[in-house]
């Protein structure tokens, strides 16, 4: 492995267990193996490597996203699939969808710079779905309108866990109990509410 990927590697598991505020360079330095000078000269500053390490998240959940939402696969299973993924690499990457919106809030280019590598037009999923709209299988929808929906329910819990753990009173343990669950929850909204037929 390069030096810089054991860097992001072991940022990552820092970062994961200590959030930004509580990381410190020089433990990232210990933990990747390598001293603070090597680690200053892939990276200038804890902002930019945990950057590269959120970014890193994009792209472990972007492009399985969009495999999946171009596949053959049949529609109900693939919504299936899709809320799998967002929330298994949501639980991996916790502080990405903060990340990602306070990058697009500050910089409305920030899609158009970091995604360019990635497929990025679920056009095979829309089509998909315009015709299980038009054969009786789904209610008449908009597909971004469903996949603003999907994406809405799945990373909500993540912005807003402060919120969602003062309301509820959950603890650490009882919260990420509260996204496992998640998966089923968000599972039987969308299928239910969006399927003319739910058998």
């Amino acid at each position: 492995m390069k030096t810089k990927d054991k860097i992001i590697l072991a940022a990552k598991d820092v970062f994961h267990k200590k959030g930004f505020a509580g990381a410190r360079m020089q433990e990232i330095a210990d933990a990747s193996g390598v001293n603070k000078a090597l680690l200053h000269y892939h990276f200038n500053s804890k902002d930019e490597l945990f950057r590269a390490v959120l970014l890193g998240g994009i792209a472990d959940v972007f492009p399985a996203l969009m495999s999946t939402l171009n596949s053959a696969m049949p529609l109900r299973e693939k919504l299936k699939s899709v809320i799998q993924i967002y929330i298994d690499q949501l639980t991996q990457n916790p502080d990405l969808p903060l990340f990602v919106l306070n990058e697009l809030a500050q910089n409305p280019k920030f899609i158009q710079t970091h995604f360019q590598g990635f497929s990025a037009k679920p056009t095979a999923f829309a089509t998909q779905v315009e015709e299980a709209v038009a054969n009786g299988v789904l209610k008449p929808m908009d597909p971004f309108q469903l996949i603003a929906s999907i994406v809405g329910m799945c990373i909500f819990p993540f912005i807003g866990k402060p919120m969602i753990q003062f309301m509820s009173g959950k603890n650490e343990a009882e919260f990420k109990q509260f996204i496992a669950d998640r998966k089923a929850h968000v599972e039987m909204l969308l299928l239910q509410g969006i399927f003319i037929d739910n058998n």
